[in-house]
């Protein structure tokens, strides 16, 4: 979807009076929506605040209207129709490249890094030769007892690896389908969860006598406690967001194969980040003074900016890719043009081409202000300077609080680059337009859906952890002969299951994403489209049939 622009930059709502009404009456065709009749009858004169966060009024949650049916597409086009594309003209048919100056300037500072990396790498290489065994090979001659740590990489380290990988892929699958078959026990359970833990951290650090850990970890079970009472009318909503979600995605498996493929190519890039780290400080750093030349600090604010933008571009090029997939079932599945038949594919080709350029500039915001926030924390230091550690510390929690807001936005912003093909700067522009209009709903929605995968991704690294130090325990591996590595193997276990699940949960967050997107700007295509949908979705949140008001 994302190489259909808006053609006109005003607002979308109804259309011109020249064409059908969105959800008029048509006394020849099949009764649809009347949104100003609903609207009065939802209460009209409700501010948003009263409208989306207490309980909808008017018809009682899970009962259908009454004497109205839903509309289907082909009598109830959205203003005109393109015959070429069998979508509403809002959607432009051409591809269009937007923000190709960010492009440009990401593809330069990723060649700099790369002439950075080889020099820095063949410093690395020339200081540190291995042997056939992987063992370093000292100037006189002979291995080094240092060498035993890449007996990680025997056969019985990659075992290691492979059952915490296994074990934590595992989960996630069994984690998915229990999620999709019980969308609600889920919710309510891990919700429940999340109290206990932020419970049970107050009081564990209560015991220890560590009073401001102790006391957030209460607070936040408090705030947690008490919102269990004010979100209770949200939670049929986001069962259906979750069940119609975690249908969908298991309709298209390739989009859990592109969450995949972008954890391996984070984290190859990742360890070639670590060994430019390494080289760049093998080159330029001082061993006789034990000081950071200003050339050497410079490098590794580049690196560290090079880092962030570029894993970020990798990240939300995966998520652009997802949510053009959850786009195009939205406004294709069911209509006369249908669905193709590779959507992740063409998805990736979008992501990759019209809105590269989007990509990379939404992703050089959160670059910049990560960065910002490393020399902050670079700035602070050990403490010896207690001013200077203050004001960096306070610098650093403004930049915090601003990387939350903008990464916020930005998940939503990319939404709708990926189903309107929108520039970056419009895209924030509408993005913020639907948080102010709905932000509370979503808000609470994004909350307790990401709880359920936030609790499942705790469990699965457990599990993994578990298998790991089971597997030590019991085969006694000659590289952990003494326990040495136990430890350092059992948390790396929990990292790799713990970002197992987390993956499953991406592709899910950004098809909740995508969906929220859609229903606020064009909840009459789901209605045309997949009818029954988008009733079990009304009857849980009866103010969707209302698209926001740009």
């Amino acid at each position: 979807m994302a190489h259909y622009a808006p053609q006109q930059p005003q607002p979308y709502g109804p259309p011109p009076p020249i064409h059908q009404p969105q959800y008029a009456y048509n006394p020849q065709q099949q009764p649809m929506y009347d949104p100003d009749a609903q609207h009065r009858q939802w209460g009209q004169n409700q501010s948003a605040q009263e409208q989306y966060f207490a309980p909808p009024t008017g018809p009682t949650q899970g009962q259908p209207l009454t004497g109205v049916a839903p509309p289907s597409y082909e009598s109830a086009p959205y203003g005109s129709v393109n015959p070429e594309s069998g979508l509403p003209t809002k959607f432009n048919p051409r591809p269009r490249y937007n923000d190709c100056w960010a492009f440009l300037l990401f593809i330069a500072q990723l060649a700099a890094f790369v002439v950075l990396s080889y020099y820095a790498i063949h410093q690395v290489v020339q200081d540190r030769q291995y042997g056939n065994n992987g063992y370093y090979q000292q100037p006189g001659g002979g291995t080094s007892q240092s060498g035993r740590t890449f007996g990680f990489f025997s056969r019985s380290g990659l075992i290691t690896m492979l059952i915490s990988i296994l074990t934590g892929a595992v989960v996630a699958v069994l984690y998915f389908i229990l999620t999709q078959a019980f969308p609600r026990q889920v919710i309510k359970v891990t919700f429940a969860l999340s109290i206990i833990v932020y419970l049970a951290v107050a009081v564990y650090y209560f015991v220890r006598r560590q009073w401001m850990p102790a006391i957030f970890g209460l607070i936040f079970g408090l705030l947690y406690a008490s919102m269990w009472f004010f979100w209770q009318s949200r939670i049929p909503f986001a069962t259906e967001m979750l069940r119609a979600v975690t249908s969908i995605s298991k309709a298209y498996p390739a989009t859990f194969a592109m969450a995949f493929l972008g954890l391996i190519v984070q984290s190859a890039y990742s360890v070639y980040f670590i060994t430019t780290i390494a080289g760049c400080y093998e080159m330029y750093y001082d061993t006789n003074t034990r000081t950071t030349p200003g050339k050497l600090k410079a490098l590794i604010v580049f690196c560290f900016f090079s880092f962030y933008w570029t894993s970020q571009v990798i990240k939300n090029i995966v998520h652009v890719t997802i949510s053009g997939v959850f786009a195009c079932y939205y406004f294709l599945m069911g209509s006369p043009q249908g669905m193709s038949k590779s959507p992740t594919l063409e998805s990736f080709k979008r992501a990759c081409t019209t809105s590269i350029g989007s990509i990379c500039f939404g992703s050089l915001i959160i670059a910049a202000i990560q960065t910002l926030r490393a020399l902050a924390q670079m700035l602070r230091g050990d403490g010896s300077d207690g001013i200077m550690a203050f004001l960096a510390c306070i610098i650093d929690c403004i930049l915090g609080c601003l990387q939350g807001i903008v990464d916020y936005v930005n998940k939503y912003a990319f939404c709708q680059v990926a189903i309107y093909g929108k520039s970056y700067i419009p895209a924030a522009r509408d993005t913020w337009n639907i948080l102010k209009d709905r932000g509370i709903v979503q808000i609470i929605n994004d909350n307790l859906i990401g709880n359920v995968w936030a609790m499942g991704a705790i469990m699965s690294g457990m599990l993994s952890a578990l298998a790991s130090y089971l597997y030590l325990r019991f085969e006694k591996p000659p590289f952990n002969a003494n326990n040495e590595f136990t430890y350092v193997i059992v948390t790396m276990a929990f990292v790799m299951g713990l970002q197992m699940l987390f993956t499953v949960g991406s592709v899910i967050d950004s098809g909740v994403a995508t969906t929220f997107v859609c229903l606020a700007e064009d909840p009459a295509a789901l209605a045309r489209t997949k009818p029954e949908l988008f009733e079990r979705i009304r009857m849980t949140w009866p103010a969707v049939v209302q698209g926001v008001n740009y």
